[in-house]
């Protein structure tokens, strides 16, 4: 029996079922038709996870019909059993299966609400899921979220050690972290440039 609560389950979705959806329209008569949404999962999870599994899939059918079906069967090879619901899947797969499902709920949130789903709280991404009314974060806390997104990023990155030498054949050995120092490298007074210009010096003041 599923009752009101203050979550939007959307149990709807699973008329989006391609076996459902196929059980409706071949129907000749009213008829009672008893599936075990869970499938096997028991065997393997606990409840807890085959339900938080479940909320993922049917609001991501609520979403996106089509992409979801394309991330619960990545290839061919992947099957449904005649008295299963859902693709038979390793734990392993369902896990990656599990992540993209989330990761599509979320774009989808972040695009309709101009947020950026970085600077969500565990909290607020699981509330999102489950369907609960959210005030979408502040812009304060969406730009604080990018830049320690940056900052692990720029953790990340690798040295670079550069060797140049100046015009007094003078050796200078510097080592860069910064991505942007990375982009390019030129010393404090190009020499090369200068001393060009200064050949041509003559020449340009005629035109003064």
């Amino acid at each position: 029996v599923i009752k009101g609560s203050e979550l939007q389950l959307p149990f709807q979705s699973c008329l989006k079922i391609e076996k459902f959806g196929d059980l409706i329209l071949k129907a000749t008569e009213p008829q009672m038709v008893l599936f075990n949404i869970f499938d096997d999962w028991l065997k393997t999870i606990s409840s807890y996870t085959a339900f938080s599994r479940l909320i993922l899939i049917l609001r991501s059918l609520h979403v996106n019909p089509d992409r979801t079906k394309a991330i619960l069967r990545p290839d061919t090879a992947v099957i449904t059993q005649p008295h299963h619901v859902w693709p038979s899947l390793t734990d392993e797969q369902w896990i990656r299966i599990e992540v993209s499902l989330k990761d599509l709920i979320l774009a989808d949130y972040g695009k309709k609400n101009n947020v950026n789903v970085a600077s969500l709280t565990q909290s607020e991404v699981r509330d999102i899921i489950l369907g609960m009314e959210i005030a979408p974060p502040s812009l304060q806390r969406q730009q604080v979220a990018e830049v320690e997104k940056q900052a692990r990023e720029q953790s990340q990155l690798t040295a670079t050690t550069t060797k140049t030498t100046n015009v007094h054949g003078d050796q200078m050995t510097v080592t860069t972290t910064s991505q942007y120092e990375q982009q390019a490298f030129n010393t404090r007074t190009d020499w090369r440039i200068r001393a060009i210009s200064a050949t041509n010096l003559h020449l340009r003041t005629n035109h003064i």
